[in-house]
């Protein structure tokens, strides 16, 4: 929409990506020296802080809080490494917003990694990429290089104290890398699964140090924060989630897109105004809100706001939201969703292993027609199950769309 404010898309279409001098020539990293030449990582963690910026990768952390507790963690060994980690495994069905950005604007992201990395004193960072991303590993390697020929990267930044060096880590394309311990046992050669905790990444991360990871949509909010202050970013979007969201619109409407708007929006105006609402003689059934491992919203709610909220019915999660119509087969879905949490299942924990495949021979008879009393029972156990003993998030989000379909949808009232 016109007059909208925009912080990571301003630049979407209007600069060459690849080109460092045009995204200088729009005021790029000009954030970076106002960083370096007037501000403290004490003063910039504060502003962030004052922004109350969370995190974008569907936690909805506090990014100022996080970064604070590296910044403060007491170095752990001799060498006194800090480490940070840009999270761009971005797995998530449904879900390329991190992507997005990397193809529009690779060097807001670099901008905002390097401040980042900066404020909590880490010397060395890793941009952790989905392993299917290989052309934006590519257009990543080369901005990296830009920015070092620039010196915005390497020894003495700009002349000053701070040194960084920076490497592209391509994972296998595991959807639960995304969870931040996964991730880092990932870079450590390690089977990727998630980690005990506590102790947090914050205090104990990659190899034993003080750790921050950030998913790349938060990250790209950085340089605006620190050029403009936490108090402006915070009069944009609502009092519960400053700021503007990334959303990916897509399924039964007529103009699919990523839009950037102010949070706080409701999920009816993103249906309607940014993706042009239904497609022509679609009727809307419901959306599902946050990927795969979202909750579905019928008709009757689609005036709830869009927010990052601990306490709301409806988790933000990604920013994926996929309008379903009332000629889609349920039963397929379903099945698609089972198909794949049990191929991305790590394995770790029982419930979890045995659960989504479980889930998927369900979900297999359900769509064949074929579910007895028996299956009715055991689904209930499952679901159950997963929501309340997996070892990770993993496994309550591979029941969290199957449960709503059984609860809003009726999914088994045919049956009985």
């Amino acid at each position: 929409m016109k007059n909208e404010i925009k912080i990571i898309t301003k630049n979407w279409g209007q600069i060459n990506p690849r080109r460092i001098e045009e995204y200088i020539s729009a005021g790029g990293y000009v954030a970076l020296k106002k960083f370096i030449e007037k501000m403290t990582p004490q003063s910039a963690v504060e502003e962030i802080k004052i922004s109350g910026l969370c995190g974008r990768g569907g936690a909805g952390f506090s990014t100022g809080v996080k970064l604070e507790s590296v910044q403060k963690e007491p170095a752990s060994s001799a060498d006194g490494e800090k480490y940070f980690i840009c999270n761009l495994d971005e797995s998530e069905p449904g879900t390329y917003k991190d992507r997005s950005i990397v193809d529009n604007d690779p060097h807001l992201l670099l901008e905002g990694i390097i401040i980042s990395s900066l404020i909590i004193g880490a010397k060395k960072t890793f941009i952790y990429i989905n392993g299917n991303y290989r052309k934006q590993a590519e257009i990543l390697g080369q901005a990296v290089e830009q920015a070092r020929e620039k010196k915005f990267i390497g020894e003495k930044i700009l002349n000053s104290k701070y040194n960084l060096d920076i490497e592209i880590f391509s994972g296998a394309g595991a959807y639960i890398c995304g969870e931040e311990t996964a991730l880092i046992n990932s870079i450590e050669g390690n089977r990727g699964e998630p980690k005990m905790r506590p102790p947090f990444p914050t205090q104990c991360g990659l190899f034993g140090r003080p750790t921050a990871v950030n998913n790349a949509e938060t990250i790209a909010n950085i340089p605006w924060i620190i050029l403009n202050g936490g108090k402006a970013y915070a009069k944009i979007g609502s009092k519960k989630s400053p700021g503007t969201k990334l959303f990916i619109i897509n399924g039964a409407v007529k103009n699919p897109c990523v839009a950037e708007v102010p949070l706080g929006v409701k999920l009816e105006d993103l249906i309607e105004k940014y993706a042009g609402g239904m497609q022509e003689g679609k009727e809307f059934w419901f959306a599902q809100v946050g990927g795969s491992s979202g909750r579905l919203v019928l008709q009757k709610d689609l005036k709830m706001k869009m927010e990052y909220d601990r306490d709301g019915k409806i988790p933000l999660g990604s920013g994926a939201i996929l309008v379903v119509d009332k000629t889609m087969d349920i039963h397929e879905l379903l099945l698609s969703w089972a198909s794949f949490f049990r191929r991305e299942s790590c394995g770790k924990c029982a419930p979890c292993r045995e659960g989504t495949f479980r889930l998927y021979e369900i979900a297999q008879r359900l769509k064949d027609g074929e579910i007895s009393e028996r299956d009715k029972t055991a689904l209930e156990d499952i679901l159950w199950t997963l929501r309340n003993t997996s070892f990770c998030p993993l496994g309550k989000f591979a029941a969290t769309a199957f449960s709503d379909a059984i609860e809003k949808l009726k999914l088994l009232q045919k049956y009985e």
